[in-house]
Parts: C-alpha cells; structure tokens; sequence
C-alpha cells in the first residue's frame, strides 16, 4: 500500500524526484545550474519561452549568491511540479536583512531581484545570520494565453 501510495504521490509531482547541485560558488558553474534548469522545464512541459524565464532567473539567483555570499559553495534543488518548477538556492553566507530590501535597483545593486521578481511567479526569500534561502516557482504559461 505505501508503495502504491508513493507511485501515485510521484505522478502527481512529474513522476521525478528533487534534483540538487552542490556548486563552486564561482561564475564556471553558473552555466551548469542553467542546464539543469532547461532540462527540468521541458520534464515539466514549459513552452521555450516558460523555460527561457526560468533559466533566466535561475542564473540571476545562483549569481546573486556567487557576488554577494562569501561562501565556498552553494545548494541549487530543482522540482517537478504539476505544470510547475519549484528551484530552491540556498547559501551558508552572512545573510542580510530582508526587509531593508526596497524593491528597487540602486547603485548597491538589487536588479537581480527585480528580474528573478519579473520571471516567477513565487518567490520566497529568508535570510538571517547563518544563510540565505530563496525559493522560486515559476508556473508554465496556459497554451492560449500566447
């Protein structure tokens, strides 16, 4: 009965399990974290342009780690979801106040944000003293809304 269970919960999300990286948090990477996210849109039957987004956002978030973390390495976790992608970056660095985060680009930085804020249709930051976890979900555009 568990078995049966886990089958039908797998259908349900994609019929895949998590894929997660563990990367260099260094710029040669950033390329392979874009990889996978392409490949885990079409497992989920994103349009070129829904997989073209979600590259996009992927890339914004594991460079705003790789500039502003200060860690030696970074987790990447890819979902399957039904008609969805769930990408979760999490980051062991220093952290920063979220709510000091206007929203806008400044001469500090803040336009990856703003584009990772454009591309998604979730995203969820949490950030303290001891990392930062940003969880995004980007779900694929209904066929007669192009």
């Amino acid at each position: 009965m568990e078995r049966e269970i886990a089958e039908t919960r797998k259908e349900e999300l994609g019929g895949m399990d998590p894929v997660s990286l563990v990367l260099p948090s260094s710029a040669e990477y950033v390329m392979l974290a874009r990889l996978v996210a392409g490949q885990v849109g079409r497992l989920a039957g994103f349009e070129p342009e829904d997989i073209y987004d979600l590259k996009l956002a992927v890339t914004e978030a594991v460079t705003n780690v790789i500039r502003h973390a200060a860690v030696e390495s970074y987790e990447v976790e890819y979902r399957v979801l039904s008609r969805a992608v769930e990408v979760t970056v999490t980051d062991a660095g220093g952290g920063f106040n979220v709510a000091e985060l206007t929203g806008e680009p400044d001469d500090q930085g803040g336009f990856g944000l703003t584009v990772i804020r454009n591309l998604v249709d979730e995203l969820v930051l949490d950030s303290k003293g001891d990392g930062t976890r940003m969880r995004m979900v980007r779900r694929a555009s209904e066929p007669d809304s192009r």
